[in-house]
């Protein structure tokens, strides 16, 4: 029997498949820092630690968002991987001084003796050097710009989409309450879906960098 691979139960099959690989390579990608955080104590003085766990997650995002862009004809394993390897360097080029902001703000939110205003401005530029990182992962998935200009992409993109810069900071805001209100590793457990939205939100950003920047340049 001929299977109609255009019919709704492939769709749907293709889709549970693709959800499934993704998510297996976010986890075995993001595996040693997992493991870290899950032996770490939840103190402040291991916030450092934390910070160091946290750097695995930057390249995932971007073989994540890279691994959803694709045909649905292509292997989500090979091209999770392949968005790993080509995404590294420029991703850690952009996550690791987000990620050491925000560490920063949150130590000194734990220990600095300064005024409340300090450490609420501290911690509000660190949540917004992630979502600027965030949004620097997503030109990294989808574009060849240099590494000098992926902020500056980043930014233009945001400004010329607002409603994709604001859902941005809500599926941030969506994994932080699952992280609060639930467990920590509820994000870990959805982060291919989480991916998927993050990569439907975008979709007009990419499409104005793609007109403005890419399109006319050529």
């Amino acid at each position: 029997m001929d299977i109609d691979r255009n019919g709704p139960l492939s769709r749907v099959t293709n889709f549970v498949y693709r959800l499934l690989i993704i998510e297996l390579g976010f986890v075995l990608a993001t595996a040693p820092a997992l493991i870290g955080i899950f032996l770490l104590d939840p103190d402040p003085s291991n916030i450092p630690l934390y910070a160091v766990c946290a750097l695995l997650f930057g390249p995932a995002i971007t073989a994540g968002i890279y691994a959803w862009r694709t045909d649905h004809d292509v292997v989500p394993w090979l091209r999770f991987w392949k968005g790993w390897i080509e995404g590294l360097a420029q991703s850690l080029l952009i996550w690791v001084p987000a990620v050491a902001l925000l560490a920063l703000a949150a130590f000194n939110a734990a220990y600095a003796q300064v005024g409340l205003g300090f450490i609420v401005a501290g911690i509000v530029i660190g949540v917004a050097g992630v979502i600027a990182a965030v949004a620097a992962l997503v030109v990294i998935a989808n574009f060849s710009f240099r590494a000098r200009d992926l902020f500056k992409v980043a930014l233009y993109g945001a400004a010329s989409a607002p409603l994709a810069a604001l859902g941005i900071v809500s599926l941030l805001v969506i994994t932080a309450g699952l992280i609060v209100v639930v467990s920590d590793w509820l994000p870990v457990l959805l982060a291919s879906f989480l991916l998927l939205l993050l990569t439907r939100t975008v979709a007009p950003m990419l499409h104005q960098i793609r007109t403005d920047l890419v399109i006319q340049q050529n």
